[in-house]
């Protein structure tokens, strides 16, 4: 009998001891949401996070649905990936890693473009100091996305090699890349100088690299046909 009674008060102190762990995180004013922090951001006003968040101020911090909370945040344009976590006993912090604007796309309009070569959002109310992916029929973003995003992401490919390739030059002395359904790519300088890399853009840039640091001064306007995969003309302009 005694020890059915012990067992029974054990019971009870468990079942209490669970209710009252229920209570206090899902009652308590200790253990409610009443803030949510935005970290890693630079181009997004966190505002505009909250509001996508959508977590209730006061709800209990348990019943926040951090899925939820990610897939909303992540409809933003500027944000390529979100992590979201409960910080206990009040807040929910959420992280995000924004996208970085590599290039503008003219189709259109202008258009971002991250490192990964994903079209983000319309170019405005931002910096326009980016080189520029120009040629791309606006029609292929419709009917040909497959054949648009390559021509992109070809394109963002010659600007991160162009800067050990042009020798001299930097990746900020380039002003475009241009696709031609005919001729293939061409590199425009801020000065003025043309680079026609042709359809084979990676082998061209090795001749390019070739051709610079030898003599060919690129600082100066040139232009450099390499189209043809055997011969390169070097004009100056």
């Amino acid at each position: 009998m005694k020890r059915l009674l012990r067992n029974i008060g054990i019971a009870l102190i468990a079942t209490a001891a669970t209710g009252g762990s229920v209570w206090l995180l899902r009652g308590s004013e200790l253990t409610r949401c009443h803030t949510v922090d935005v970290e890693g951001v630079t181009s997004v006003d966190p505002v505009e996070i909250r509001h996508l968040a959508n977590v209730g101020i006061g709800l209990p911090l348990v019943s926040v649905d951090l899925d939820a909370v990610v897939a909303g945040v992540e409809r933003h344009p500027w944000v390529a990936h979100a992590d979201v976590r409960r910080a206990f006993p009040d807040r929910v912090v959420i992280h995000v890693q924004e996208r970085v604007a590599t290039a503008l796309l003219l189709l259109d309009k202008l258009y971002l473009v991250d490192e990964a070569g994903n079209i983000f959002r319309q170019a405005k109310d931002v910096s326009l100091d980016l080189p520029v992916i120009t040629g791309i029929p606006s029609s292929y973003a419709d009917e040909q996305p497959d054949l648009a995003r390559r021509i992109v992401q070809d394109s963002l490919s010659i600007l991160a090699r162009s800067a050990e390739a042009l020798g001299q030059i930097q990746q900020k002395d380039i002003s475009e890349v241009r696709f031609d359904a005919r001729a293939g790519y061409m590199v425009m300088l801020r000065n003025g100088g043309e680079v026609l890399l042709g359809f084979a853009p990676d082998d061209a840039l090795s001749r390019l690299a070739r051709l610079a640091h030898p003599g060919v001064d690129l600082a100066t306007p040139h232009r450099i046909d390499l189209g043809s995969p055997r011969l390169a003309v070097v004009t100056p302009l």
